[in-house]
């Protein structure tokens, strides 16, 4: 582990490109005359084997507490630090896919969700503030959520009020509850490159696609199925629960508000989209294996440029409220940014105090495979600590050891 406080080395983004339901049915058939549309695992592992993965410096930062001009003091010198965020952001238009999670009507024994289980928003607030310093034109904030509205009223039960953030970010932000097509006329269909393990494409609200940079605002968790929450973890919030939610009957419902554990969690249903977008090799009832393959699927098919994660007040054992007593508060009073969503997650692992690229089924990957060796398998980044690079707040000091997820049982 190396510590380096200078110039990120990051791959270009490659996005997987947007294809409409003709051109993805074309590519399909004619997949099935040469080869599986969906490349074997261990071909994607001979694949990045080849070839150098890419690697990018990783910050970290010391913050104790959610004050405005602190966190973004912090995050402005973070970003300083990895040499090229100012130049990614000017004059572009932003997508941050926020850690928002399933409801906004609970807390963690009586501790505000925003301190436990979601992102902070002074930390979003900060991140946005600067966004817009270096020369974003717009800055959309946007997860799924479980309510009617697809308006930024949806965002207020978790402290996200878009007067705030526009007070601070010179009228440049705006919310989007993308748990449907919302305001646009129709999904955008996105392949997965090389074919993907166990989706060919996704199909989701534009706000994904439709962008110049992406960003995943993150919480640093323990995670029952992944191992640990990071970046790449984030973008579980991407699929649309009019798609792919477990309240869907025989058909598309751009009513529905519901969860995936269904469809991609257990796989026990399919999802309804336009096209046969998944690939069947799921296993059913085994999360640990389908949850760190949807993983790496959804970063292959949306490259992240930034990734922010929020570890100052934070949960560890597992994710959320709905695990009950299993969870505690925990707070490292840190921030963590990187170009590379999985070195970024990679340190973050390591300020755990977990191994990053321990083995499949083992801590913290109890319950399933490691999704971060399975991306760097897949060439979308570096998750081996002897090869990272740090900058600011050396790993060693920035270590706060979680309590890693418990084994769970079968049946």
């Amino acid at each position: 582990m190396k510590q380096k406080p200078l110039l990120a080395r990051h791959a270009p983004r490659c996005p997987g490109g947007i294809l409409t339901r003709r051109d993805f049915l074309k590519a399909t058939a004619a997949s099935a005359v040469a080869l599986p549309f969906a490349q074997p695992p261990t071909v994607f592992a001979q694949a990045a084997s080849a070839s150098r993965v890419p690697r990018s410096v990783t910050g970290l930062g010391l913050c104790p507490r959610y004050e405005f001009a602190a966190v973004r003091r912090v995050l402005g010198r973070m970003f300083d630090e990895l040499g090229d965020v100012r130049p990614l952001v000017k004059g572009t238009h932003v997508t941050v896919k926020v850690n928002l999670v399933n409801t906004s009507a609970e807390d963690v024994a009586g501790v505000p969700l925003w301190l436990t289980v979601t992102v902070h928003p002074v930390v979003a607030q900060a991140l946005g503030s600067l966004l817009v310093e270096y020369g974003a034109r717009a800055v959309v904030f946007c997860d799924q959520l479980p309510f009617v509205s697809i308006e930024a009223d949806a965002f207020e039960g978790y402290g996200f009020k878009l007067a705030e953030f526009n007070r601070v970010m010179d009228q440049r932000a705006r919310f989007e509850n993308t748990r449907n097509r919302g305001r646009h006329r129709d999904y955008a269909l996105v392949p997965v490159p090389g074919g993907g393990e166990l989706a060919r494409a996704w199909e989701v609200n534009r706000t994904y696609v439709d962008t110049d940079v992406r960003v995943s605002l993150t919480k640093l968790k323990s995670h029952v199925s992944g191992g640990v929450t990071g970046g790449l973890k984030n973008l579980f919030g991407v699929p649309p629960s009019s798609l792919y939610g477990d309240d869907l009957q025989a058909e598309p419902d751009e009513a529905a508000m519901g969860y995936r554990s269904s469809t991609m969690h257990n796989c026990t249903h399919r999802p309804r989209t336009s096209v046969s977008s998944f690939t069947g090799r799921s296993v059913e009832g085994d999360h640990g294996f389908n949850v760190p393959r949807f993983i790496v699927d959804l970063a292959a098919a949306f490259p992240l440029d930034l990734v922010v994660i929020d570890a100052i007040s934070t949960i560890q054992t597992a994710e959320g409220w709905w695990l009950g007593s299993m969870v505690s508060v925990t707070r490292p009073g840190l921030l963590i940014a990187g170009r590379n969503p999985v070195c970024t997650d990679a340190v973050a692992a390591a300020v755990m105090g977990f191994e990053p690229d321990a083995p499949d089924r083992t801590w913290p990957f109890v319950n399933g495979s490691n999704h971060l060796a399975l991306a760097r398998r897949r060439g979308l980044g570096e998750n081996r600590l002897k090869e990272l690079e740090t900058a600011g707040l050396s790993l060693e000091a920035a270590r706060f050891e979680f309590q890693p997820t418990y084994r769970r049982l079968a049946g």
